[in-house]
């Protein structure tokens, strides 16, 4: 099997790819694709042309035809979910729906070439050239708090119990290609759920650890990461903060909220008694960060499809909060711009229904000449604004060698 920089040698730089560093995880790289089919708030579109029907009908019956024309049980068809597409799925809310922002709510195409490539590599030097220039940082600190005090405001009345608090850097790249820039920032952050997908509109660069879904025979899970601390390339030190996460109260009481609100969410599609929690409270380390993550695994009901996983857990309980759809009602009233991407998903979906998407946190959007960076956390009535602030930091960390 041939190796990324081979195939990029042959091919040329790759429409989309399906990234990780797991060992265990399939690599794909892609080149063009024959149809599309998207949301945006003027309606659907399926390549390029308005359609007067329902998405989730017209998602199910070309999903249905994609997989049949698709060979070797390879992949039927990539795309990604924005933040905002829960406006669609969640449409009893009155969700403020900013009409300017027409990034799509989803995105589906269907590939022409896929060829699965090994992870290795002929080169993992990294250029540290500093290519990114940073037009707007997150917040400062002292907003941050306001910011804070008036969720504690919401949570101090009892609707909720935790909201995700987000926002964004702005940044300018000077590097000839966004696949150019993923793949600089790829052997940085080593993703297990790593995706690149171009678009004559937009690049999206996915470095995320976080799975929303899997599916694999009629087995389904979901992986949250909540809980956080910096890493250290220091052995000692980085023990020291994976010590700390491990024995944090605030940190496990704030994860088991979010494993809680999942196992709900799969039991809307899962076999009665079959929902387990594997792995709870594991720490684990990544390039930049260290994070709490846990497993919550079921067997699937015969008739569920692919519309209805996503309807089930979409968006990840991780990103928003809980209660659900209380935690998304307050991230409309205080986050003042639309996430796109960032907190949505990104995948694939296999002939078989088989099927994979991340939760797309360490995720570049390149939109309308600029680079967006998302950023958010966990706030609790106990947080501290100022760990939490210095967290969000922390989660951009993977930037910093290349920012000027």
């Amino acid at each position: 099997m041939q190796n990324l920089d081979e195939l990029i040698q042959t091919y040329g730089e790759p429409d989309i790819l399906i990234d990780s560093f797991n060992k265990d995880e399939k690599r794909y790289a892609i080149w063009g694709y024959a149809e599309s089919l998207y949301l945006n708030r003027e309606g659907v579109y399926h390549n390029g042309k308005l359609v007067d029907e329902d998405f989730s009908n017209i998602f199910r019956n070309i999903l249905k035809r994609w997989k049949k024309e698709q060979k070797n049980n390879q992949i039927a068809t990539v795309g990604f979910l924005s933040y905002e597409f829960k406006d669609y799925i969640y449409n009893h809310i009155d969700f403020n729906k900013d009409k300017n922002n027409n990034f799509p709510l989803c995105w589906f195409c269907k590939p022409k070439k896929i060829i699965e490539y090994s992870l290795n590599s002929n080169h993992n030097d990294i250029n540290d050239e500093h290519c990114l220039e940073v037009l707007k940082d997150i917040i400062p600190l002292e907003k941050y708090k306001l910011k804070i005090n008036e969720i504690k405001n919401y949570l101090k009345s009892g609707d909720v119990y935790q909201i995700n608090f987000t926002d964004k850097k702005l940044l300018r790249s000077n590097v000839n290609s966004a696949f150019e820039l993923y793949s600089k920032l790829r052997l940085l952050a080593k993703p297990l759920e790593g995706i690149f997908i171009k678009n004559n509109d937009f690049d999206i660069l996915s470095l995320s650890p976080e799975s929303l879904v899997k599916v694999k025979n009629g087995k389904i899970e979901t992986s949250p990461i909540k809980g956080t601390r910096p890493y250290s390339k220091d052995t000692k030190v980085n023990e020291e903060f994976k010590n700390q996460l491990q024995n944090s109260e605030k940190d496990k009481a704030e994860h088991l909220m979010i494993v809680d609100l999942l196992r709900n969410d799969l039991g809307k599609i899962c076999k009665m008694n079959s929902i387990k929690v594997e792995d709870l409270y594991q720490i684990k380390t990544f390039k930049t960060i260290n994070h709490m993550v846990s497993k919550i695994i079921g067997k699937l009901n015969s008739n569920v499809d692919e519309f209805e996983i996503i309807k089930a857990l979409f968006p990840g309980g991780s990103i928003t909060g809980a209660p659900k759809e209380s935690a998304m009602k307050i991230i409309d009233a205080i986050e003042s711009k639309p996430r796109n991407i960032y907190t949505g998903s990104i995948g694939y979906i296999k002939p078989n229904g088989d099927m994979s998407f991340n939760i797309s946190i360490r995720t570049l959007l390149n939109y309308k000449n600029q680079y967006e960076y998302g950023i958010g956390g966990g706030i609790v009535w106990d947080s501290d604004e100022n760990d939490e602030w210095n967290e969000a930091q922390h989660k951009s960390k993977i930037l910093s060698s290349l920012i000027k």
